[in-house]
C-alpha cells in the first residue's frame, strides 16, 4: 500500500502514526467500550443488548483510544490550572502540606510546585485552533482542461492493443513538482454483437495509470456509460499528456463509441497538493458474505478548514464470484462514524453480476460537509447473498481513496434526497431533493457536477435510465438534458447486463455558456421491458446528494 498525503498537517499516514504507539489489541478495546460504527437510527433508538463484536478495523479502534486518552490528558491539565489558581487566589503557600501532600500535589507521583515553566493545558476548542492554523487555505481558482468531441470511432477486439480514443486528450503542465491532477473522462459505448466487452483505462506519457474500467454486455446495441475519476501526481514540473485509450478484450470482438454522435469529454484539474491526500492499494483482499467491514488500508485522514467541503472519490477494481441476481456486493465511506450514504445505510454502490470472475472497476464519489478540523475517511464492504457458501468477491489490481479540499465559496451542496419515490413511467420524473442552484461569475464558467443516488428495482428484469436536466432562472427557454441522449441520459441500470453497478453516480463539467443562475436536477424513468404492459417499477431516493463545483479563473 502507498499512501500520500500533502499540506502542513497530513504527513506520511498520520493515522498510523499515533494508531501505532497503542499496543493494545481490537479485543482489549471493544471492552473498554470503543465499538463499531452506528448508523443515525441507532443513535436515536431506545437502549438496546448489548453490542455485538465490532466491525471496525483496529486502526480505527486505537484512534479512538487516542483520541480519548487526549481528552483526558486535556482534562486533567486544566484541573490542575484550576487547582493552581484556586490555591493562589487563597494565598496558601506553595510549599505547605494540605492532607499530607503539598498544595501542589496532585497525587499522581510528579511534583507540581514549578508548573509555571510547563506548558498551560488546553482546551478542545483552543487545541482544534492551533491545529487550524497550520492547514493552508485553499486556493480560489485552479487550471482547467476539457476536451470534447461527437466523431463515431470504432474499436476493434484485441487482448494486447489498446486503442486510442479520438478527442480524449489533453496537455497539462503542472506549476510544481508537487501539484495533482485529477482526471474524469465520460463516453458511451454501444456493442456491435453479442456477449461483448470493453476495456478503458487513462494514460499518461503512454503508460497506463489507472485500472481498467470494464463493461460486460450480454445483447448488442445495449448501451454502457463509462466514467472514468483517477487522481495523478506526475512529480514533475513539465508538460503532462494524458490520453484515455479502450480495447474489446478478445479477438472477433468489437464496440463503437459516441455511435450516435453522443459528446464524450475529458477533464483536467489541476490542484495544489495541500488540497489533497489520497492513499493507493493494490494487494488482494477477499470479501466475505458478511455485514459492513472496513476495507483494509483504505483509510485516509484530511484536515478541514471552517466552510470547507471534500470532493471524496473512491474506484476500486473487483472481481464477483456468483452468478446470481439474489447477491449484492455493497461499498460505502464514512467519515469519522458518519456514513456518508444517509439514514438508510444502503450503501453508495451495490455490484451484481450474472456471470463469475468478471472484473470490473467500481466507482464512488460525493461531496461531504465536514466540520473544522482532521476527519478519518474510510471505506467499507458489506456482501449479502442468498447462500452464505460458494459466494465471494475479491479486490484486485488498483484501488484509489482520494480526498480534495475545496473552498465552500466555489460549492454549491451538497443538497441530499427528500425522501424515495417511486418511478414506474416512461417520461422523465426528478427525484426530490436533488437540485442545485449555482450562478456563474464568467461566460466561460464550466461547472462541475457531482451527484449520486440508488437504485432498487421492484423486479428482477429492470430498465431505469438517469440523468441531469438543466434550465436557467427566468428564461422561458426548456430545461435541457445533460445525458447522452434524450432517451438514455447519462446513464442506466439495467438488468440484462452481465456484470454492473446498480447505484448512479458520476462526476460530469458542464458549461453553460453565458452567465446568469442556472439550475441543475437529476431525474430518472424506467422503460418497458416487454414482460407486461406496464413498465417494471423501481424506487429512487433512499440516498443521495447533488453538488455543483463553479470552476473559474
Amino acid at each position: 500500500m502507498s499512501s500520500m498525503q500533502n499540506g502542513s498537517l497530513q504527513s506520511p499516514v498520520t493515522a498510523g502514526r499515533f494508531l501505532n504507539n497503542d499496543t493494545r489489541s481490537a479485543e482489549e478495546l471493544r471492552h473498554q467500550g470503543y465499538t463499531s460504527q452506528t448508523t443515525p437510527t441507532e443513535a436515536t433508538a431506545t437502549p438496546a443488548a448489548p453490542a455485538e463484536p465490532s466491525q471496525l478495523s483496529e486502526q480505527v479502534l486505537r484512534q479512538k483510544a487516542h483520541i480519548q486518552l487526549q481528552a483526558a490528558a486535556r482534562e486533567k491539565a486544566t484541573l490542575k490550572q484550576e487547582t493552581r489558581e484556586s490555591i493562589a487566589a487563597e494565598g496558601i503557600p506553595k510549599n505547605s502540606e494540605i492532607g499530607g501532600r503539598t498544595a501542589f500535589d496532585d497525587g499522581d507521583g510528579t511534583d507540581d510546585q514549578d508548573q509555571d515553566d510547563e506548558p498551560q493545558g488546553l482546551g478542545p476548542e483552543e487545541t482544534l485552533q492551533q491545529l487550524l492554523e497550520n492547514v493552508t487555505p485553499c486556493a480560489a481558482a485552479y487550471p482547467v482542461s476539457l476536451v470534447q468531441s461527437t466523431d463515431r470511432q470504432r474499436v476493434d477486439g484485441s487482448a494486447e492493443r489498446w486503442t486510442d480514443v479520438k478527442g480524449l486528450r489533453v496537455l497539462v503542465r503542472p506549476s510544481s513538482d508537487e501539484d495533482c491532477v485529477l482526471l474524469v473522462a465520460n463516453a458511451l459505448l454501444t456493442p456491435e454483437a453479442d456477449r461483448e466487452e470493453s476495456h478503458w483505462a487513462i494514460n499518461r506519457l503512454g503508460f497506463r495509470i489507472s485500472p481498467k474500467f470494464s463493461t460486460f454486455t450480454r445483447q448488442r446495441d445495449w448501451s454502457h456509460h463509462v466514467c472514468i475519476p483517477w487522481l495523478d501526481q506526475p512529480g514533475k514540473h513539465s508538460e503532462q499528456d494524458y490520453q484515455v485509450s479502450a480495447n474489446a478484450g478478445r479477438e472477433q470482438m468489437h464496440f463503437a463509441i459516441s455511435g450516435q454522435r453522443e459528446r464524450r469529454q475529458l477533464l483536467a484539474i489541476t490542484l495544489p497538493a495541500y488540497q489533497v491526500s489520497w492513499v493507493e492499494d493494490d494487494e488482494p483482499l477477499s470479501l466475505p458474505v458478511g455485514p459492513w467491514r472496513d476495507v483494509d488500508g483504505l483509510y485516509e485522514v484530511i484536515t478541514t478548514l471552517p466552510g470547507e467541503r471534500v470532493l471524496v472519490i473512491c474506484t476500486m477494481r473487483y472481481a464477483a464470484h456468483w452468478s446470481s441476481e439474489l447477491n449484492r456486493g455493497r461499498f460505502t465511506l464514512a467519515r469519522d462514524d458518519v456514513g456518508l450514504d444517509g439514514f438508510a445505510d444502503r450503501g453508495l454502490q451495490s455490484v451484481r453480476a450474472l456471470s463469475p470472475n468478471l472484473h470490473r472497476t467500481l466507482l464512488m464519489t460525493t461531496v461531504d460537509e465536514p466540520p473544522p478540523g482532521p476527519h478519518l475517511y474510510r471505506v467499507r464492504a458489506a456482501l449479502t447473498a442468498g447462500t452464505s457458501t460458494g459466494v465471494s468477491a475479491t479486490l484486485e489490481d488498483q484501488r484509489q481513496l482520494a480526498l480534495i479540499r475545496l473552498p465552500g465559496n466555489l460549492v454549491v451542496g451538497p443538497m441530499h434526497v427528500k425522501e424515495p419515490i417511486e418511478i414506474g413511467e416512461e417520461r422523465w420524473t426528478e427525484v426530490p431533493g436533488l437540485a442545485v442552484t449555482i450562478s456563474l461569475k464568467r461566460p466561460r464558467d464550466r461547472v462541475l457536477l457531482v451527484y449520486h443516488t440508488d437504485c432498487n428495482p421492484h423486479s428482477h428484469f429492470y430498465e431505469a435510465h438517469f440523468t441531469v436536466f438543466r434550465r436557467k432562472e427566468a428564461s422561458a427557454a426548456p430545461a435541457q438534458n445533460l445525458g447522452f441522449s434524450n432517451d438514455f441520459g447519462l446513464d442506466m441500470v439495467f438488468s440484462d447486463y452481465a456484470a454492473s453497478s446498480e447505484y448512479p453516480n458520476s462526476l460530469l463539467c458542464d458549461t453553460p455558456g453565458s452567465l446568469g443562475t442556472w439550475t441543475y436536477y437529476l431525474c430518472a424513468r424506467v422503460a418497458n421491458m416487454g414482460t407486461s404492459k406496464e413498465c417494471p417499477t423501481a424506487t429512487v431516493g433512499y440516498s443521495g446528494s447533488i453538488s455543483a463545483v463553479l470552476l473559474t479563473r
